[in-house]
């Protein structure tokens, strides 16, 4: 049945506007773009085991800003919220949970993003 998650893609209508949103603002790595009639349509970065994609909005079927279900590991939440504030990004203030700790910012097409990290290992 089900053996791992291939990919998870968040919606866009100029994929490589939030491409270089997600390299410039969270430091991802994308694998090369999928382009169509000279626009890039697809674009992933390898993340821990598993990849995350910037889709073309009409081939996902999803407007921009309907995603919400990314979740990023970080090491050192305060430091990764100091930075992204730096860079002009708005990030809500984290909340502790009995195991770890998470934020949430929306990235450059409304999409919601959250960090994470374990403060309890499980």
């Amino acid at each position: 049945m089900i053996k791992e998650i291939a990919f998870t893609a968040y919606p866009a209508k100029d994929v490589a506007g939030l491409r270089k949103w997600y390299e410039d603002k969270l430091g991802l790595k994308f694998s090369g773009p999928f382009e169509e009639d000279g626009v890039e349509k697809y674009n992933e970065a390898h993340v821990g085991n598993g990849w995350f994609g910037v889709l073309w909005n009409e081939w996902v079927e999803r407007e921009p800003g309907s995603a919400s279900g990314i979740v990023f590991e970080v090491d050192d939440m305060d430091k990764t919220l100091a930075d992204l504030r730096a860079k002009g990004v708005e990030v809500q203030d984290p909340y502790d949970t009995p195991v770890c700790r998470i934020a949430s910012l929306n990235d450059a097409e409304g999409n919601k993003v959250s960090l994470h990290q374990i403060t309890v290992p499980h």
